[in-house]
């Protein structure tokens, strides 16, 4: 009966982080094409920080009091920092800021890209998560997509800089990346962790964003794009999306958590037709048809799918 009812919680708990992970992607597939949108549209990379970490923080500021002030949300003021250096302000700057220089299909498939394999790789060293075949063979096939994807962004048709913006969501990522394996190492609680690091970016960034552009600056911004930004940069991808994250590496552990991400590329490209008006070349097809088979293969979610007609 015991055993029973701990297999019925573990469960429970899969279950949940699945949905956790499913909601990120298509928050984080959202949050994509809304960057992307607001940078084509006129909008700064800063403009796009202030607004989100402004949305997020007010929704999350009453969880960090209730979980304590002081205690930043029982986690302490030195991990604290390190989160924050790593999935806050930093992390959302420099992917921001990559759509400044490269399309969207670009940051679609090398940042989830990039979080899947580093992530993976670091919860095997670090955190003795196993590494399998899957694994190996699944980053060789990511490493070919990406290599298409950054061969496309040598092309005029991606713009001449599009290589300073694929730079730019590599390097968000690994940051992301190092993030998730925290979260996982520290046991942190994801509505906590979010809490305090959309809170502290706020802290950081408002204040440098008005001196930098000026309060002119802020009262000439389009109303009607900074609210839909506010919408998916601040509360959707800003708190929900990040909660979502957290809980799903927390119940499901990093090498499995990061199958989400695998979704993404799809999704963001195809959210993108509509909401930014970019259709893909056939490189970035090629490229995104590679890096989504890899990080499906990396993390087994060819032998789930595959396992029904075996029986």
């Amino acid at each position: 009966m015991e055993q029973s009812s701990t297999e019925a919680a573990r469960r429970r708990r899969e279950r949940l982080g699945f949905l956790s992970g499913a909601f990120m992607a298509l928050g984080a597939s959202l949050g994509f094409a809304a960057a992307r949108a607001g940078i084509v549209g006129g909008l700064l990379p800063i403009d796009l920080i202030f607004v989100r970490f402004i949305v997020a923080a007010a929704i999350m500021l009453p969880v960090w009091i209730r979980f304590g002030l002081w205690g930043f949300a029982g986690i302490g003021w030195k991990r604290s920092l390190v989160l924050t250096a790593l999935g806050g302000a930093p992390f959302a700057m420099l992917q921001t800021s990559g759509y400044g220089f490269a399309p969207l299909a670009h940051g679609a498939v090398i940042a989830p890209a990039t979080v899947t394999i580093v992530s993976t790789i670091g919860a095997a060293l670090f955190l003795h998560e196993r590494l399998g075949r899957n694994h190996l063979l699944g980053a060789a096939v990511v490493l070919a997509g990406v290599l298409l994807i950054g061969w496309d962004g040598l092309h005029a048709a991606s713009g001449p800089k599009a290589w300073l913006g694929d730079l730019l969501f590599f390097a968000s990522s690994v940051l992301w990346a190092c993030f998730t394996l925290l979260l996982r190492h520290w046991r942190v609680p994801a509505l906590r962790a979010t809490a305090v690091v959309v809170v502290l970016s706020c802290v950081i960034t408002t204040p440098a964003y008005l001196l930098w552009v000026g309060v002119a600056h802020v009262q000439a911004l389009p109303s009607a794009a900074i609210a839909f930004q506010g919408l998916v940069q601040g509360g959707l991808q800003g708190a929900f999306t990040m909660v979502a994250y957290g809980q799903a590496v927390v119940l499901l552990g990093v090498s499995r958590a990061v199958l989400f991400p695998a979704i993404v590329p799809a999704l963001s490209v195809l959210l993108g037709i509509p909401i930014v008006g970019e259709s893909p070349g056939a490189l970035q097809i090629a490229g995104l048809a590679l890096v989504t088979l890899g990080l499906m293969t990396t993390v087994g979610a060819l032998g789930l799918l595959w396992r029904p007609f075996r029986r």
